[in-house]
């Protein structure tokens, strides 16, 4: 979101090219020979049709909105952002001064693994899906930018969902929801609604905005996708650091290892007002550093250094 409403990028889809380069994303389905085939077919299948049956108020498939990439005037742009690998190499060779970004669909293929190092054939930069407050990995090559999947802002939410004047309750981590007893429930319960992301991009959004905390206690690592989201929606997320595979975004008054730990805090923070907005403008701030300005500020710079040497 922070592409198309902070920086205000035009948004493309594209038809899957003939090009054996853009044939990358199959890595995301797998290498199962009795499933791979079938899989294939499902995906490109399902870009035929639309999405949620309709019930989500889209009117068209994905490939119906589609274009050619070669009817696309990229020489019009500074910067591209291509999810995998949606343009031809001969395009990208053919517009030298476009500053072309490689954006992983799936940050775990291999072409997404060694993009960390060195782009892809024909791509300036790669965004990583990763980010860490302090950006030192090993192997991160000098052509990489830590760069959430979650790129946004609490600008971005602004500007498309009206917040709530009046916040209550908790938005619980879909896995951890599956994991919390009853009683646990109940006790969440007496902060207001106990909520569950579930239907719609809006329903979740319209959750997230009227939720005060977000909650993440058990279930396997995740990239943290969902906690960029909640910080920047408004919410203060709550969780336990050893749950995610990015931890940064984590304050000293928002770690609780465990349920109780968790239910304490946010009492405390129930009577304490001030203190709970206190903590909520500091861990925002870190996410809109890590997740959004410094990400774009790199990008920035890179462009400047392609522009300077073009």
């Amino acid at each position: 979101m922070g592409f198309l409403v902070d920086l205000r990028a035009a948004f493309h889809m594209v038809h899957e090219d003939s090009a054996p380069e853009c044939r990358n994303w199959e890595e995301s389905i797998g290498n199962d020979p009795m499933t791979r085939h079938q899989n294939l077919e499902r995906a490109r299948q399902m870009a035929k049709e639309i999405p949620f049956g309709g019930t989500q108020g889209h009117t068209q498939s994905p490939d119906h909105m589609a274009v050619r990439a070669q009817d696309i005037d990229w020489s019009s742009f500074h910067v591209v952002v291509s999810i995998d690998i949606s343009i031809p190499l001969s395009i990208r060779l053919a517009h030298p001064k476009v500053l072309w970004v490689y954006f992983p669909a799936d940050p775990g293929t291999p072409t997404a693994k060694l993009a960390r190092r060195i782009p892809p054939e024909g791509f300036d930069v790669s965004l990583t899906h990763t980010h860490r407050r302090f950006s030192i990995r090993p192997g991160l090559g000098n052509r990489s930018i830590e760069c959430p999947y979650s790129f946004q802002s609490s600008f971005t939410w602004d500007q498309i969902w009206p917040a709530s004047p009046q916040r209550e309750g908790v938005m619980v981590e879909h896995q951890t929801f599956a994991l919390l007893t009853d009683e646990q429930r109940r006790c969440l319960r007496k902060f207001g609604p106990v909520r569950c992301p579930h239907g719609s991009l809006s329903e979740v959004a319209t959750m997230l905005r009227t939720s005060k905390y977000y909650l993440r206690l058990d279930g396997g690592p995740l990239t943290g996708n969902g906690q960029v989201e909640a910080i920047m929606a408004g919410c203060l997320a709550l969780g336990n650091p050893s749950t995610f595979v990015q931890r940064s975004l984590f304050t000293p008054q928002t770690v609780a290892v465990d349920f109780e730990t968790a239910l304490q805090k946010i009492s405390f923070f129930e009577s304490n007002p001030t203190d709970l907005e206190t903590a909520r403008k500091e861990q925002l701030v870190v996410a809109e550093f890590v997740c959004f300005r410094r990400p774009a500020y790199q990008l920035l710079c890179h462009l400047h250094q392609h522009h300077g040497s073009s």
